[in-house]
């Protein structure tokens, strides 16, 4: 008689990743520049509206090169 080896919930859900894993790899490498500018742009929309994300404020021209100078 033959051993059954049993496949443990772990070892089944990590080859479910892999899968899903692949999956998102074939899709995201497959986009088109289109599709990945709209995904940027849903989840820049997220990030705002959960609050991980602030709006920034426009700063002036002067403010601008205020700051490139104080780096040198």
């Amino acid at each position: 008689m033959a051993e059954k080896f049993a496949v443990s919930p772990q070892e089944k859900q990590s080859a479910d990743w892999n899968a899903d894993d692949q999956d998102l790899l074939a899709a995201t490498l497959s986009a088109t520049p289109a599709q990945r500018l709209a995904w940027l742009e849903e989840i820049l929309h997220l990030a705002y509206a959960s609050g991980a994300l602030k709006p920034r404020r426009f700063i002036s021209k002067e403010e601008w090169e205020a700051m490139g100078s104080s780096n040198l």
